[in-house]
């Protein structure tokens, strides 16, 4: 649906306005409108900059290099020696920044590996105080901490904590201008494992995503990095349920412009919207209802039998039916456990004794109603929290078959349900976010292409919050 309002304020009569009554200015957001090309910084500037005893910065620098950026540093920041070295490392050329005259970089990724205590935090603020208020539209902010069990010292830890609170002060503070800052926690073992997760949080398919903290570990046993980022989903065949519209439709877009071959599912009555969907796509199409009794068994026999099983199943397909929890019946309480919840815990159940191939991935889709609840909304944010917990039970268990699970947590996101709602509550949900603005459907898409894709190598068993920073929640 279109937001009038976004579009009003973003004329120059529009932008007046809504400056001299203090009200919200929402910024145009730069999505994807193409694939991943195979080095997606290619002739961009990124800044980077280190704390004096940062861990990580050899390999941030080389993954930088793989995605083709032109890297710039600040000389005069006390951690440059510390990114020199990991330069050194890598074999990476760098670059001084310009004056404080000339535009600054539209990507920075800082190093907070090695910060402890309160003078590890000092140095966070000496590159970022400075910098704050010349930051070009869309910047791309990215600040790495070490994972808290992979820290020596408890001023370690306690420093490594604090960043997540200056990352997501920071996204607040930034995100008028479409700006975005999130929080990678990097074990020892994920170092290897960065270029997919930058080339995310670096580019346009994260322009909804803003103020999050994700793990980036080990992969699974037997993964292996991709030689590049354009078309890293060719040759996998993905499963998309509740594809015929809205989100799914969305998800099976990406999915196929990266590459994967998508099998749709949905209910029969949406038989003739699947088709529709997936057919300039060249995908397949399956009506089948996700809490048919047979529902895995059909999938896994449909699977086997053409494509020799699937590489993606992205489990989206989902309702509400909202009631006070003292006037819901048992029927519509059913109705959404059943579908947003027991479906994926059946069909996974069936698909994991067959109709999966090696290095398979799960994505599964939550939202922020099952993190932070609503009123009205015990079923369905049961449901959510519920998908959140069985990611994190069931990586470890994939992890041991090379295979990976996380789930992506959406906000108020444009479809034909927000639409429905009654104005006041569609604009409060809008503009309760650091990007006053409702997400897309495909920003969730690309959050699930991205775990979808070999760029999550590192990551299982985590959530990722699509909501533009959502206010509201965890």
């Amino acid at each position: 649906m279109l937001d009038r309002y976004l579009e009003f304020t973003n004329s120059a009569f529009g932008k007046q306005f809504a400056s001299s009554l203090g009200l919200p200015t929402p910024p145009r957001l730069q999505r994807a409108e193409s694939g991943y090309a195979a080095a997606p910084l290619a002739g961009m500037k990124v800044l980077i900059a280190a704390d004096a005893a940062a861990t990580a910065s050899a390999a941030v620098l080389a993954a930088l290099r793989a995605l083709g950026a032109t890297v710039q540093v600040a000389p005069g920041h006390s951690g440059f020696a510390a990114v020199k070295a990991g330069a050194q490392a890598a074999g990476v050329e760098l670059h001084s920044e310009g004056s404080d005259s000339d535009p600054i970089a539209p990507v920075i990724v800082f190093d907070a590996t090695g910060i402890a205590g309160t003078g590890g935090l000092k140095q966070v603020y000496e590159l970022f105080q400075p910098r704050a208020r010349r930051l070009v539209a869309n910047t791309r902010v990215v600040v790495l901490a070490r994972a808290t069990a992979d820290t020596d010292s408890v001023q370690a830890a306690t420093a490594a904590a604090g960043l997540r609170g200056f990352v997501r002060s920071l996204a607040k503070e930034i995100g008028k201008n479409g700006s975005t800052a999130n929080l990678l926690e990097v074990s020892r073992a994920g170092d290897a494992w960065l270029s997919g997760p930058l080339a995310f949080f670096t580019g346009p398919n994260s322009a909804y995503v803003t103020g999050q903290v994700l793990a980036v570990g080990d992969a699974p046993k037997g993964a292996t990095a991709p030689a590049h980022c354009n078309q890293s989903l060719a040759g996998k065949v993905a499963v998309v349920t509740g594809a015929a519209r809205g989100i799914g439709a969305a998800i099976a877009q990406i999915l196929a412009r990266e590459g994967a071959t998508v099998v749709g599912m949905d209910r029969p009555a949406e038989e003739g919207a699947l088709g529709a969907t997936l057919s300039p796509l060249n995908g397949v199409g399956l009506a089948l209802d996700v809490t048919a009794p047979d529902a895995g068994e059909r999938l896994a026999s449909e699977l086997n039998a053409r494509f020799g099983g699937a590489d993606i199943i992205v489990h989206n397909a989902g309702v509400t039916r909202d009631k006070m929890l003292r006037n819901m019946t048992p029927a519509l309480w059913d109705m959404v456990l059943d579908i947003n919840l027991g479906a994926i815990l059946n069909i996974n159940e069936r698909l994991l004794q067959s109709g999966l191939k090696p290095g398979a991935r799960f994505v599964c889709i939550s939202s922020i109603g099952g993190i932070g609840g609503n009123a009205g909304q015990t079923n369905y944010a049961a449901t959510k929290a519920g998908v959140i917990g069985y990611a994190e039970a069931l990586a470890p268990i994939l992890a041991k078959k090379g295979m990976a699970i996380n789930a992506v947590a959406p906000g108020f996101i444009e479809t034909q349900m927000t639409a429905a709602m009654p104005m006041a509550n569609r604009e409060v949900g809008r503009r309760v976010n650091s990007l006053a603005q409702g997400g897309l459907p495909q920003d969730i898409a690309e959050a699930v292409t991205f775990f979808a894709s070999p760029l999550a190598m590192g990551i299982n068993g985590k959530t990722l919050r699509v909501c533009g920073q959502n206010w509201l929640g965890a």
